[in-house]
């Protein structure tokens, strides 16, 4: 009985993770992870939680898929930061993507699912769309549905199924119908078919991913300048205690003001200085009562 109590509590378990769970369901090329302050090497099967960072060499093709049933299928060079990862139909999904393309198919009626660029947020709610984002520019193509954009200098509009969005760094956004043949031209092949579903293929499975390095300065430098800055610089401090990250953040430390108690104690209070003993009394050689001690 209690062998069979223990089977069932591990399969309920199992269950459940599997399911309250995002994960990696397809990787086509080199990629990688960055959870904590410490690099891991991508591979399908991973689980993807609040705080990671995915980054996509060249061409290469990721896949996450939320426990919400949204998908979304980044390509490389691109750089994806989970800022929430949900785990239910309940809770909304938060991104943020410097630099890369994006495939976003949300599936209603779950929460939002959220994605933040350099110069706008986009809201796909109950839409399918492609994004390409980088520093000074997004451009966004609504396949079905709707999403809502929303600049950071102009109030949030409603693109359409067909339409095309796009903005630059010195342009506010603009609506049109269709998407260019340049932004076809350079949009990934497969995002103009489905995306796929695969993450009952891996159910419960828990892959232990292997270790590649900590992260550099120059690695954590535009993250630590990034939207998210807060949650970089208190994540990242203990990379402090490595000589070079400490050197080359010192290069520029005024750009660190939260970090300076770590780079720069303040001195040490002075010591208050211990008064002298008062001087010994030296008695007389007279006897007493004019000594004032009795003999």
């Amino acid at each position: 009985m209690k062998v069979l109590w223990t089977c069932c509590l591990y399969l309920v378990a199992s269950l459940a993770l599997g399911a309250e769970t995002s994960v990696v369901t397809v990787l086509d090329g080199g990629a990688r992870m960055l959870r904590g302050s410490t690099w891991f090497k991508l591979a399908e099967g991973a689980r993807v939680q609040d705080g990671d960072i995915i980054e996509a060499a060249e061409r290469t093709q990721v896949q996450v898929e939320l426990a919400t049933g949204d998908s979304l299928n980044i390509v490389g060079q691109a750089w994806l930061y989970v800022a929430r990862a949900p785990r239910d139909a309940k809770q909304a999904a938060e991104f943020y993507m410097p630099e890369g393309w994006i495939k976003l198919a949300a599936k209603p009626p779950s929460s939002p699912l959220r994605l933040r660029t350099s110069l706008g947020t986009i809201d796909a709610g109950s839409a399918i769309a492609v994004v390409r984002a980088a520093a000074n520019s997004l451009d966004l193509f609504v396949e079905s549905g709707t999403a809502r954009v929303s600049g950071t200098d102009s109030a949030p509009r409603d693109v359409h199924g067909g339409d095309f969005a796009s903005r630059t760094a010195d342009r506010a956004l603009s609506v049109s119908g269709g998407a260019p043949q340049a932004f076809v031209a350079a949009m990934p092949r497969h995002f103009m078919d489905t995306l796929p579903s695969r993450a009952d293929r891996y159910g419960a499975s828990r892959l232990e991913l292997a270790v590649d390095r900590p992260i550099s300065f120059a690695e954590a430098e535009p993250w630590l300048n990034s939207p998210y800055r807060a949650a970089f610089i208190k994540r990242l401090q203990p990379r402090l205690a490595d000589p070079a990250f400490r050197t080359a953040v010192m290069a520029n430390v005024q750009a660190y003001p939260e970090w300076s108690s770590v780079l720069v104690p303040p001195p040490a209070a002075a010591t208050p200085a211990t008064a002298p003993p008062p001087p010994e009394k030296k008695e007389s050689g007279l006897p007493w009562p004019f000594s004032g001690s009795r003999r």
